[in-house]
């Protein structure tokens, strides 16, 4: 091999000794990146060697200590090489999980005719409630779908905050309708159960029932959906879907309150994302897809009722029919939406020019289609129907999106920087295997499961957060109890048992044996939207989650405040992994350490920001909870 020399000319020092083709190439990356382009294509390739490095990698405690004595950028390498396999098993998630859900959702189509016939507004935000009543249906439409994309990512925990507000919501609608009241000591599972049994006792009739003779009160002098006390072993009576198929609504709100404490039966489904990767499906994945999928077959078939309803009030009765065109439930294949069409809404992903085109010309299909037209030349079978129900969704959203970033780049003019998107997806990413691979350590105990709750619904906060939807604040909420939850283990190990074995344990107990009672205004806030009902209150939690930024006086602070929430619980998951951590290993606690202060801060630093945070946040309890954010069936005048 020859060396070549550059030899020193006059008044210009020698630049270097080369070997080789090799050797001028290394030279060159030592140079500042000549245009953008060479600098992500850079960027491309220290990730996907990291990338390489990581996934070789094992899982173990012991494999991930040999690491981190090496170097700690191995362990955030071997970490984000977790969350992309987790990405890279989506396709691989088996059909009789996905199943029901493409079942539950194909005849959604007769919906969305009748929602365009009333002139739902076509181009309407998929997270917006709705200022008329026609779109508020539409809301509750759209929000199938948002469930759906979360269960086809293995986000159960998230997907089960979105379908309980949908089970409040139209549990209170289908009670209003038919005359049901709550009965004094009656549990949401109880009250929820007869509401429906009693509403859909001659489903798909469209006409109001005589009402209901037992005695109680309106819905909204009560705040029984709040209380959060377990109530295991109820079924109460059914709902008869299509001919024989049995739903149990009682047991149906007993489930989804399980899920989103991180308790029962389906906790090995929650772990199966967090810290399996979607790989090795827990025997119990079907049966969890099930019942999600019947609570959204149930409250889809009352935004039927309501149409019909309206149909029949607004002089155009041959319209009820239609909606009831097809049975409720139909096999519709196994095949998930593409994965693409599920990633989150960030610019090198979900909002790629490709992945936006994808959406763009399915949803054009999709209009088509509503048009009468065949724009494939043929039908559409089953199952492309439900696809092309998702991605005009999908579409919907990355548009609205796209709509949020030229706003937000118009604002700031020179000061806007896209980038910061890819670094709060980073900072999430870290935070959420963090915790994931602390729950594969911990293993399938109350702790470990915890662990398991925070890498999910962090995740999952962070993607709906991406889209604008409140919703990620309700998934905040769970990570709140959780944080708090894995702090009491790691603290109080005897309390911790003890609040386990309570039934009626609630989050507000977690975050105080935590020792953070200053937070009891921001779990008040986060509990407001947790929830959808008549009495929910969200002026006074809008309130605190501005007020608790340290910018809070701020005229920009309504913007930022659910971003500010998000990264101080992703710091709160960083600083509770550490902590649970190091009793397993001295090795793995200097690490996160380490990961975390290159993430955000220094951890010393960092405890002492999230301690001006509960400062922040109990100088808000006096805050009042202001009206009622929505009004109740009763207020409402389309229904």
């Amino acid at each position: 091999m020859r060396i070549y020399v550059t030899l020193p000319l006059a008044g210009i020092k020698p630049f270097g000794v080369y070997v080789g083709k090799a050797s001028k190439r290394r030279a060159e990356l030592r140079q500042p990146p000549v245009s953008e382009q060479e600098k992500a294509r850079r960027e491309r390739r220290r990730a996907n060697r990291a990338e390489r490095r990581g996934g070789r990698r094992g899982s173990s405690l012991s494999e991930y200590e040999r690491i981190a004595q090496q170097e700690t950028r191995h362990v955030t390498e071997s970490l984000i090489a977790r969350h992309n396999k987790r990405m890279m098993n989506l396709p691989e998630i088996s059909s009789s999980a996905v199943q029901p859900v493409m079942s539950a959702l194909l005849s959604f189509g007769l919906i969305d005719m009748v929602l365009r016939k009333f002139g739902a507004t076509r181009d309407r935000h998929p997270a917006d409630y709705g200022a008329s009543w026609v779109d508020h249906l539409a809301w509750g439409a759209d929000s199938a779908f948002i469930a759906a994309r979360l269960i086809f990512s293995g986000q159960f925990v998230g997907a089960s905050a979105v379908l309980r507000s949908q089970m409040e919501r139209w549990t209170e609608n289908v009670a209003y309708n038919y005359g049901v009241k709550h009965i004094s000591g009656e549990s949401a599972a109880e009250f929820a159960a007869r509401a429906w049994s009693r509403g859909h006792e001659k489903y798909p009739s469209a006409i109001k029932q005589e009402s209901d003779t037992n005695v109680g009160s309106e819905i909204s002098e009560l705040d029984f959906w709040e209380d959060e006390r377990r109530s295991l072993g109820f079924q109460g009576p059914s709902v008869i879907i299509g001919k024989d198929y049995r739903v149990y609504p009682g047991t149906l709100m007993e489930l989804l309150s399980e899920l989103l404490h991180g308790r029962g039966d389906f906790i090995k489904v929650l772990r199966w994302d967090a810290c399996d990767l979607l790989a090795d499906e827990p025997t119990e994945l079907v049966e969890a897809s099930q019942w999600l999928s019947d609570v959204l077959m149930l409250y889809l078939r009352q935004i039927r009722v309501c149409l019909a309803t309206l149909a029949m009030e607004q002089g155009k009765p041959g319209l009820a029919p239609a909606l009831f065109a097809l049975p409720e439930r139909i096999y519709a294949g196994g095949d998930a939406p593409i994965p693409s069409s599920l990633f989150p809404l960030l610019p090198q992903t979900g909002l790629s020019p490709n992945i936006l085109e994808q959406m763009r010309s399915a949803s054009y299909a999709y209009e088509e289609v509503m048009r009468g037209r065949r724009p494939a030349g043929r039908l559409f079978r089953d199952g492309e129907m439900v696809h092309l129900h998702f991605y005009e969704r999908r579409a919907r959203a990355g548009r609205w999106a796209l709509k949020a970033l030229e706003e937000e780049k118009e604002k700031l003019g020179d000061g806007f920087n896209i980038d910061g998107l890819g670094g709060r997806d980073s900072t999430n990413v870290i935070a959420t295997e963090m915790a994931g691979i602390l729950s594969l350590w911990l293993g399938d105990s109350p702790e470990g499961n915890a662990a398991a709750m925070c890498a999910s619904a962090l995740r999952t906060a962070h993607w709906l957060w991406l889209e604008d939807d409140d919703r990620s604040m309700a998934v905040l909420r769970v990570v709140l109890e959780q944080c708090a939850r894995l702090r009491v283990w790691a603290t109080k190990p005897e309390k911790a048992a003890k609040l386990e074995e309570s039934l009626s344990s609630t989050p507000k107990d977690w975050v105080n044996a935590a020792g953070w009672r200053r937070l009891a205004p921001l779990n008040r806030a986060l509990g407001e939207f947790a929830h959808f009902h008549a009495r929910i209150r969200r002026q006074g939690a809008w309130e605190i989650l501005v007020g608790v930024q340290p910018n809070g006086e701020s005229p920009d602070s309504i913007y930022t405040a659910r971003g500010h929430i998000l990264e101080t619980m992703t710091a709160m998951v960083m600083m509770e992994s550490i902590r649970s951590v190091a009793r397993l290993s001295p090795v793995m606690e200097n690490a996160f350490r380490e990961i975390t202060a290159d993430t955000f801060t220094d951890a010393g630093e960092l405890q002492a920001r999230l301690e001006e945070f509960l400062d922040r946040a109990m100088s808000l309890k006096d805050v009042p909870r202001g009206p009622y954010a929505f009004h109740g069936p009763a207020q409402e005048s389309g229904e």
